[in-house]
């Protein structure tokens, strides 16, 4: 764990050069999953052409329950929960036990699949390797689900684990993908509500800004070696605004993060949401909240989720781990 003072940092630091293992699943990602997603997509609008309603009774997440496959780490307890609207669970390493930290974690999703299955294990290598519990929430999904339903589940659980005893400068909201606009907006959403804001977050590839433009622009700067353009803009228009009837939602990052305790922001150089980071970490310093980006060589999008083969991957933990140390004592010791 690298435990320099996170204060004496500079804001923005690039990670590198990547390793062979990041590479190599690029590779693979780009030739196996990519155009499988972009045949999903062309399918998808087509089914969204002859008949919209079709796609908006869509269950997206059924894909989360084999993921139920990736056991957490040996020897970890996961305890099932369930808020007013949504499931969660806590899930605690070895030796988190008895942690007064607890990092309340918002899967990725693209606003409409995967769950609580699909990231146990990641939620279990995060309890190793902060020695918090994690509270990892199953959040509502459009297109069942807005934007906004999947804030309010996200402030249902930070009341949760607020109710149990946890004070506010001991918890961490992080996500990834979709999940770090929930985790983002729900931090937005409890300043609102006039609770204590948790004492950091941590965003991971995070979906911060409704501007595609923004998108474009990084993946002709780098090939997103995961994502085709036309499926986020798909699952956007199609899912999060219900085909032009919801209201654009506001983002993050055309939001006022004013009195919002530090952020963690990383992202690959191979991703299409790599401006959307470097947009929310400009607002975040416009409004007076720290930040730090971590930007790292050649990885793709969520690139963490591998670090059982991908060293670049068990060091972007351990940035996080540090982090969290870092801004749950600081919290700590202004209470």
């Amino acid at each position: 764990m690298n435990l320099l003072e996170w204060r004496d940092r500079p804001s923005t630091v690039q990670f590198g050069p990547a390793s062979w293992q990041t590479r190599l699943l690029n590779a693979l990602s780009a030739i196996f999953v990519r155009p499988v997603l972009g045949v999903l997509t062309v399918l998808g609008l087509v089914i969204n052409r002859i008949r919209p309603a079709t796609l908006q009774r869509a269950r997206l997440d059924i894909i989360d329950a084999p993921m139920r496959v990736l056991r957490p780490l040996r020897g970890t307890v996961v305890t099932p929960t369930r808020l007013p609207d949504c499931p969660a669970e806590w899930v605690v390493a070895p030796g988190s036990a008895d942690s007064d930290r607890v990092i309340i974690y918002f899967h990725g999703s693209a606003l409409v699949t995967l769950g609580l299955n699909s990231y146990r294990r990641f939620a279990s290598k995060l309890s190793a390797a902060t020695g918090a519990r994690v509270f990892n929430v199953g959040y509502r999904l459009a297109p069942h689900a807005s934007i906004e339903e999947a804030v309010a589940d996200g402030l249902e659980a930070y009341r949760f684990v607020l109710a149990t005893g946890v004070p506010p400068e001991r918890i961490v909201f992080a996500g990834d993908s979709a999940g770090g606009l929930i985790a983002a907006d729900t931090a937005i959403a409890a300043r609102d509500a006039g609770l204590p804001v948790p004492a950091g977050q941590v965003l991971l590839s995070a979906l911060t800004s409704a501007d595609m433009e923004i998108k474009y622009q990084a993946i002709k700067e780098h090939f997103d070696v995961l994502f085709p353009a036309s499926t986020v803009k798909f699952i956007y228009d199609v899912f999060a605004t219900v085909n032009g009837t919801r209201p654009v939602p506001v983002m993050p990052a055309e939001t006022n993060m004013t009195g919002l305790g530090p952020f963690l922001l990383q992202v690959g150089t191979h991703e299409m949401l790599r401006n959307d980071t470097f947009v929310l970490a400009d607002r975040l310093a416009a409004d007076g909240v720290p930040v730090w980006v971590q930007v790292w060589d050649k990885t793709m999008h969520m690139f963490q989720l591998y670090f059982d083969l991908n060293p670049d991957a068990v060091r972007a933990i351990a940035e996080i781990a540090s982090f969290v140390e870092h801004v749950t004592a600081e919290a700590s010791q202004a209470a």
